[in-house]
């Protein structure tokens, strides 16, 4: 009964402020699970959001608490993690904090696009990043012109200051994640966001060490970890845009009755403006999911070979929201643990 009640709660509070408002249409050792609000140590990885529901103004904010950084470079990549053409500085020093609008940085190119910033030290050639010289902080403010609402996006760190050993290692993305979201009707929606990012936004070009980026082909990979540019992580982050089928979803009601397990796709960024998108009939049916719906993300497995496992990694959010109202809404990254852990038993030390 509580259960009921709680949910009750949250639901009428979300409906409550529509009144009046027209609706608008492993295998191998995976980094860790540092707190991304901590230093980050090389570099840091962000999503942006410049269409659709979040976007509209994209501030990102760096600040250089421990020492200077006057070499601090951003790359800026599309929703599939291709390359924008352009690049921007932003020197800090000791105690330094910078903004950068990222609507400013890539209008010319690449206009109310969705994409990665990343963040670290420019090389000599300018052409590719090393670790930072200190470590940073870093956050994204996303506000939508459209309705009014902020939101805060933190950062992924790449590793962290404090504990630099490679457990900790591209923090949060891990293999595997969980959400609520309230029956989906005309008053109260919710948006997924994933964040699966690619090979590409981590290199293995020419000249570089093959340690630097990922194996033919994706996959878990070996062992190897570099310091050199940014740190990879196992499983190795996939270098084939719109893999197929990667993040296993399973729906369930808030009695725990199961619903539907299928496959989705995930690439780079990823967008699902109404979770309905995901899959129709089961998210905005009152008749499964009157109360609200429980779903479990997992990355896909490989089933056969010495290196079966998860193969890739991602984060995400979710916006749950009082359709056409600025008010009450709703935004967090997803709950995470590792496929192994939220699959259970767990078999082997996934991240």
């Amino acid at each position: 009964m509580s259960k009921l009640i709680m949910v009750a709660v949250l639901v009428g509070g979300l409906i409550a402020g529509a009144a009046g408002v027209t609706p608008a249409g492993a295998q191998a050792i995976q980094g860790g699970i540092g707190d991304p609000l901590t230093l980050a140590a090389s570099g840091v990885v962000v999503p942006f959001f410049t269409s659709g529901n979040l976007g509209g103004i994209a501030t990102l904010q760096v600040a250089s608490p421990v020492g200077a950084n006057p070499d601090t470079h951003l790359f800026f990549y599309r929703a599939d993690c291709s390359r924008i053409p352009v690049s921007a500085g932003l020197p800090l020093t000791t105690n330094d904090i910078g903004f950068i609008q990222i609507a400013d940085i890539i209008a010319p190119f690449s206009p109310g696009l969705d994409g990665l910033v990343t963040l670290a030290k420019a090389s000599q050639s300018g052409f590719t990043l090393i670790p930072l010289d200190n470590p940073v902080h870093a956050r994204l403010y996303q506000f939508s012109t459209a309705d009014g609402r902020s939101r805060v996006l933190e950062s992924i760190i790449l590793n962290t200051a404090e504990f630099p050993s490679v457990q900790h290692w591209w923090s949060p993305l891990r293999t595997g994640a969980t959400f609520f979201a309230p029956l989906q009707t005309a008053a109260v929606a919710t948006d997924l966001y994933l964040i699966c990012p690619l090979a590409t936004i981590v290199g293995n070009g020419a000249g570089e060490p093959a340690a630097f980026g990922n194996d033919t082909g994706g996959g878990t990979g070996d062992l190897v970890f570099t310091t050199t540019g940014f740190p990879q992580i196992n499983p190795r982050l996939p270098n084939f845009p719109g893999s197929a089928n990667n993040i296993r979803v399973r729906i369930y009601d808030d009695h725990e009755t199961f619903l539907r397990d299928f496959l989705t796709t995930c690439t780079c960024v990823t967008k699902f403006e109404s979770i309905t998108k995901i899959i129709a009939g089961v998210y905005d049916n009152p008749a499964l999911v009157p109360n609200g719906s429980y779903t479990e993300l997992t990355v896909a497995r490989t089933t056969t070979g010495i290196n079966s496992g998860p193969t890739s990694s991602f984060t995400g959010y979710t916006s749950t929201f009082t359709v056409g109202s600025a008010t009450n809404a709703f935004f967090a990254r997803i709950q995470n643990g590792s496929q192994a852990s939220i699959d259970g038993p767990a078999v082997v030390s996934e991240r």
